[in-house]
C-alpha cells in the first residue's frame, strides 16, 4: 500500500490512524476487531468495484512487512460478506474473478460511517453448543476432531466452528440445529489458496488406484455425500476424548488388556 496515498477523512480513526491499522478501540482498552478493520480497508482502499485477494488483505492488516496471518481472518471476511449490507462475491460467485480474487460489489457498514454497527444475526451460543455436542466437536467434512492435529498438517490443530449443511446458505439466527453442522476452521474457511503446493488429481490417483476395492467404495461414498462418514471406532474415540485425563488413562489400560498390547498410553 503506497504510503502517500490519499484517503477520505472517513478512512481515519479519531486519533488520525487508518482504521485498518488501529490496535485498540477508540476510547477503550479493548482490541479493535478485525471485521471492522476489513470493512474500513475495503470501503476506503479497495472501494466499490475494486478487487482484492486474501494475501493483500493480510498484508494491509499486518504490521510493516509482517502480514496478519491469523487463521480467523478468513472467517472474519466471510462474516462480513453475510452482514452489514456488504456484497463481496468471490470467484465461485463471479466467473470474471481469478480463483483467489474478491470483488467489492456493494459497500456496507464500516467504522468510518460514524454510525453504530448493525446488530449481528448469528446462531445463538445455545445452538452452537447443541451442534458441537451432537457432532462431538468433530468436523463433518474432513472428520478431524477439534483439538486434534490434521493428518497432512501435524503441526496445526483443528478448531471447531459452526457451518451450514447447505454450502453458501446464510448462517443466521433462524438456522436450526438440524440445518447446522460442526466444521473445522480449515474446511469452513476458504483458505486453500493460502496453502503451499496444493496437490493435484494426477498426484492423488496412484494412491486411489492402490486402495482395496472396499476402501474405494467407501471413498466413493464420501465423495458423493460430500463428507466423510465416521466409523464406530472413530465415534468411540470422540467420546473417549471427552473424558477426564484419569478416565482416559483407565480406558487405555482396559483397551490394552482387551487387545494384549503392553505399550503405555500417551505421556503427560
Amino acid at each position: 500500500m503506497p504510503e502517500d496515498r490519499h484517503y477520505p477523512s472517513e478512512a481515519y480513526s479519531p486519533d488520525g490512524t487508518l482504521w485498518w491499522q488501529l490496535k485498540l478501540t477508540p476510547g477503550k482498552k479493548r482490541r479493535f476487531g478485525d471485521e471492522q478493520k476489513i470493512a474500513a480497508y475495503l470501503a476506503c482502499h479497495v472501494r466499490k468495484n475494486g478487487r482484492f485477494t486474501m494475501r493483500e488483505l493480510r498484508a494491509a492488516l499486518g504490521e510493516a512487512t509482517i502480514p496478519n496471518d491469523a487463521e480467523h481472518l478468513n472467517r472474519r471476511l466471510r462474516n462480513l460478506r453475510l452482514r452489514d449490507g456488504w456484497d463481496i462475491p468471490s470467484a465461485k460467485d463471479d466467473g470474471s474473478l481469478a480463483h483467489d480474487e474478491y470483488l467489492v460489489r456493494k459497500i456496507g457498514w464500516h467504522p468510518g460511517t460514524g454510525a453504530p454497527r448493525p446488530t449481528g444475526d448469528a446462531p445463538s451460543e445455545a445452538t452452537r453448543r447443541k451442534v458441537f455436542a451432537r457432532d462431538k466437536s468433530i468436523c463433518q467434512v474432513c472428520f478431524t476432531p477439534g483439538g486434534e492435529p490434521y493428518a497432512d498438517m501435524p503441526d496445526k490443530m483443528a478448531r471447531p466452528t459452526l457451518g451450514h449443511r447447505v454450502p453458501g446458505k446464510r448462517l443466521d439466527s433462524k438456522a436450526t440445529v438440524d440445518e447446522l453442522q460442526t466444521e473445522c476452521a480449515r474446511c469452513n474457511e476458504t483458505v486453500r489458496d493460502e496453502l503451499f503446493d496444493p496437490v493435484t488429481l494426477p498426484e492423488i490417483l496412484p494412491t486411489v488406484r492402490n486402495l482395496p476395492r472396499q476402501a474405494k467404495k467407501e471413498l466413493l461414498r464420501w465423495m458423493q455425500d460430500g463428507k466423510r462418514s465416521a466409523s464406530r471406532a472413530e465415534q468411540a474415540y470422540a467420546d473417549l476424548r471427552r473424558l477426564s485425563r484419569d478416565e482416559q488413562k483407565q480406558a487405555v489400560q482396559i483397551l490394552s488388556r482387551m487387545v494384549g498390547d503392553p505399550r503405555p498410553g500417551p505421556q503427560e
